[in-house]
């Protein structure tokens, strides 16, 4: 791959991303928002337990819905450029399927890291004080553009099946409910049905950060566990994305 040619589609993206100024400060900032406003109400209810508050509890799926929001991003996004012809421009040029989505990875990656930069600091703000050292929180991080990739590689695959931009956002819905209502604010524990921990991707993060937040050890095998299979499917929805996008190109 050319990094010349996958800074320039980064450049190009995050310029594209900036010009709805209204869309982009609505997707900063809701999570950041919702945070806020729940640290505020329930940042002294223990309902769920003696230790930790519901707020407590709650926050690491709020983090990384914020991270599903961007398969809606990624699959409007690129079937916006598919309506407006810019595709079929960046077909006649050297550009392989492989850099135009590592470069969508790279330029939707950023957004949802300042996202959890604005979260954090939005729950530190309400009185939240997650329990770890300085690798935890750049593990938490590394978790999260992880997750990401694996969401702008949904986007990727779900742009495909759509003719237009407004028909792409919906249709990525299909894939940010589930995963928000089971791996985000429902453990599936609560519903008795455990398997659904291993098949949801977006509990992966979920779980993943909730026992980095509580201080659990580093060294703990579910954390390296989890973080093997949320390594392997993103690398598996990327490979995906590019056979896609690549079969949807020839036509």
């Amino acid at each position: 791959m050319k990094p010349q040619r996958i800074l320039a589609i980064v450049k190009m993206e995050l310029t594209r991303q900036v010009m709805d100024p209204l869309v982009l400060i609505f997707t900063m900032f809701l999570v950041p928002g919702l945070i806020v406003i729940m640290g505020l109400a329930l940042g002294n209810n223990y309902g769920w337990g003696p230790e930790y508050t519901i707020f407590e509890i709650m926050l690491p799926g709020f983090l990384v819905y914020a991270g599903l929001l961007t398969i809606y991003d990624v699959a409007s996004g690129v079937a916006a450029e598919r309506e407006s012809g810019l595709q079929k421009r960046l077909y006649t040029t050297p550009l392989t399927s492989a850099e135009y989505i590592f470069s969508q990875m790279i330029s939707y990656s950023i957004k949802p890291i300042i996202q959890l930069l604005l979260g954090l600091g939005a729950a530190v703000a309400v009185g939240y004080r997650p329990v770890n050292g300085v690798f935890g929180y750049l593990l938490v991080i590394v978790i999260m553009v992880i997750f990401t990739y694996s969401s702008v590689g949904a986007g990727m695959i779900t742009s495909t099946f759509a003719k237009t931009a407004n028909n792409a956002g919906g249709l990525a819905f299909a894939f940010i409910v589930p995963q928000q209502i089971f791996g985000t604010f429902i453990p599936p524990s609560f519903l008795g049905a455990d398997i659904l921990e291993w098949v949801i991707p977006s509990w992966y993060p979920t779980r993943l950060l909730g026992m980095i937040f509580a201080g659990t050890p580093l060294t703990d095998w579910e954390i390296w566990v989890r973080f093997g299979v949320l390594l392997a499917f993103s690398i598996a929805v990327y490979v995906i994305g590019i056979l896609v996008y690549e079969k949807k190109k020839r036509r």
